[in-house]
C-alpha cells in the first residue's frame, strides 16, 4: 500500500513538471519567435504619438460578467480597446486557413459590451500555433484562404466611430487546444 501511495505521489509530481515544462517552452518559444507584445500585431495607431507598445488589453481571457446582465461566462480571447489601433499585422509567418464574415457571433462575444451584428475574421496557423484575429474591420481584400504570409503582413483596418477602430479581439490555439493569450499581451487587470 505504502509503495503505490509513493508511485502515485512520484508520477503525480513528474507530471505536474513537465506539464510545466511544457508550458514554459510554449511561453518561450512564442515569444522570441513569434510575439513579445502589442507592436506583434499593431501596425499603426489612431494617432501619432500612441506607441503599440503603450496599448494594453481592456477584455481579458478568462471568466467575464456581462456588465449589464450581470451574466457569468468563460471569454476564449483578449480584447485591444476601440480607441487605439487603426491597423492591423500578422503576428507569425502562416498560412491563411480562414478568412470572412460571421454573420453570429459566438455566445461568449454576444455578452461583450463591445460587438457589431457581424465580425470579421482571419486565421493564420504555422505548424501547431494557430491565431485568429477578428472583429468589426476592414480585411485587405488582397488576401485569400491558403496565402502564405510574413509576419507583419499587412491584415486589416479597424472600423469605428471618430478616428478610431472597434475592439480587436485576439484569440490563439496551440495544437488545437485554446491557449491564454495573456502571457504576451500585457493588460490593465
Amino acid at each position: 500500500m505504502k509503495k503505490n501511495i509513493f508511485t502515485s505521489i512520484i508520477v503525480f509530481i513528474s507530471v505536474n513538471i513537465f506539464a510545466h515544462a511544457q508550458g514554459t517552452d510554449l511561453y518561450e518559444y512564442i515569444s522570441k519567435n513569434i510575439m513579445s507584445g502589442a507592436h506583434s500585431v499593431i501596425m499603426e495607431t489612431t494617432k501619432e504619438g500612441i506607441s503599440p507598445d503603450d496599448i494594453k488589453i481592456v477584455q481579458k481571457f478568462g471568466e467575464a460578467q456581462n456588465p449589464i446582465t450581470g451574466e457569468k461566462y468563460f471569454r476564449n480571447y483578449v480584447s485591444y480597446p476601440y480607441y487605439a489601433i487603426r491597423k492591423v499585422c500578422s503576428a507569425l509567418d502562416g498560412e491563411i486557413v480562414e478568412i470572412g464574415m460571421r454573420e453570429n457571433l459566438h455566445a461568449s462575444a454576444r455578452r461583450d459590451l463591445f460587438f457589431s451584428p457581424c465580425e470579421y475574421f482571419i486565421i493564420i496557423k504555422t505548424e501547431d500555433l494557430e491565431i485568429e484575429y477578428f472583429g468589426n474591420m476592414s480585411i485587405d481584400k488582397n488576401l485569400k484562404s491558403g496565402d502564405k504570409i510574413k509576419k507583419g503582413t499587412y491584415l486589416s483596418t479597424m472600423l469605428g466611430g471618430g478616428d478610431g477602430g472597434m475592439v480587436l479581439n485576439i484569440r490563439m490555439k496551440y495544437k488545437g487546444e485554446i491557449i491564454n493569450p495573456s502571457a504576451w499581451f500585457p493588460s490593465y487587470f
